[in-house]
């Protein structure tokens, strides 16, 4: 079948590249509907392909990739409903998963005994696959004194202007650096909210892989982005520092989640297993600067830097007052 398989994706890869005319059926190479499976996913291709590749050698099973933000793959899975072509979302911070937890089918896989306790999820709505500090970031070029040193900085008049945000109505790892904003700082999260979206003076980008890249480039001083993407920024030779905020960071799982009446529910759940397995989990550290989820993998608690106790639930149940109130004041900004 591996054999099949792979002349299968030989044979599409040269249609979809050398020669292939505009318009040219290739459906007749794709593989049995049995060997199929669609995954919606938030990540970076640096991140989903190696995994997926390595998943298709094994299994024989042909995945199609429909990429993008968080925020927008969820609303396209509710509003293509039934007809959704999605089989698992993999990709975004739990908190979002959780909060659209009426899209999915719960699985417990097997390997879930093997996850740490903090990152495991009960009733199998979502399963953990990695976990992903919340981490600032600077430009150590342009801030050579006083850089910032934890969330009460992204409140500061100091950095108004200059901090690289991106849009938590695209990104789950923008939602999840702005639910703990609002859990970390005292007072209303509603104040909180008003006050950083006033320091970000109506500059939002689109997407958190563009954070590093505008305070590389000095676009912006500071910025808000997970671990992972700062180590990666720096290891590429990116001019940025990374801080761990000083009352204390979250580090919440991004998840993957099968897709409720999806055609594919076996395949959907292999794969959840086979990220959850020991060579997925270990290639996570080894190669692609995260951390694992699994209990004999896992960095100790407090490994690195403090922890603030995140409220995940909390962060799900108040996500569509939040993104209300977000796009209320954002408007008001850019008018």
């Amino acid at each position: 079948m591996k054999g099949i398989v792979t002349a299968i994706l030989a044979v599409l890869v040269l249609l979809s590249g050398c020669g292939q005319q505009k318009g040219q059926d290739v459906s007749a190479f794709a593989p049995a509907e049995a060997d199929r499976l669609v995954i919606y996913t938030s990540h970076k291709e640096e991140i989903y392909r190696p995994i997926i590749q390595e998943f298709e050698a094994r299994t024989g099973i042909w995945i199609q990739v429909e990429a993008g933000g968080t925020g927008e793959l969820l609303e396209r899975i509710a509003e293509e409903g039934a007809d959704t072509p999605c089989d698992l979302f993999f990709g975004g911070g739990v908190e979002s998963l959780e909060a659209c937890r009426a899209l999915f089918a719960p699985y417990v896989s097997p390997l879930a005994a093997e996850v740490a306790e903090p990152f495991r999820c009960g009733d199998g709505t979502w399963t953990p696959f990695s976990s992903l500090p919340v981490v600032l970031i600077y430009n150590p070029k342009l801030v050579r004194v006083n850089p910032p040193d934890g969330w009460a900085s992204l409140v500061s008049p100091a950095w108004r202007g200059q901090i690289a945000f991106a849009s938590p109505e695209v990104s789950g790892s923008s939602y999840t650096a702005l639910a703990a904003l609002l859990q970390v700082m005292p007072g209303k999260w509603e104040d909180t909210l008003a006050a950083f979206v006033h320091n970000l003076d109506g500059r939002v980008l689109e997407g958190s892989g563009a954070v590093v890249q505008a305070v590389a480039d000095g676009s912006c001083y500071i910025g808000v982005t997970l671990e992972e993407t700062a180590l990666r920024g720096i290891q590429s030779g990116s001019d940025i520092a990374m801080v761990y905020p000083s009352e204390g960071t979250c580090a919440p799982p991004d998840g993957l989640a099968v897709v409720a009446g999806c055609a594919h529910e076996e395949n959907a759940r292999r794969f959840i297993d086979f990220a959850l397995g020991v060579d997925v989990q270990r290639r996570l550290v080894s190669e692609l600067a995260r951390r694992s989820v699994r209990e004999d993998l896992a960095v100790p608690e407090g490994s690195g830097f403090l922890r603030f106790p995140y409220d995940i639930p909390q962060a799900s149940a108040l996500r569509e007052d939040v993104m209300a109130l977000w796009r209320h004041l954002t408007e008001e900004a850019e008018a």
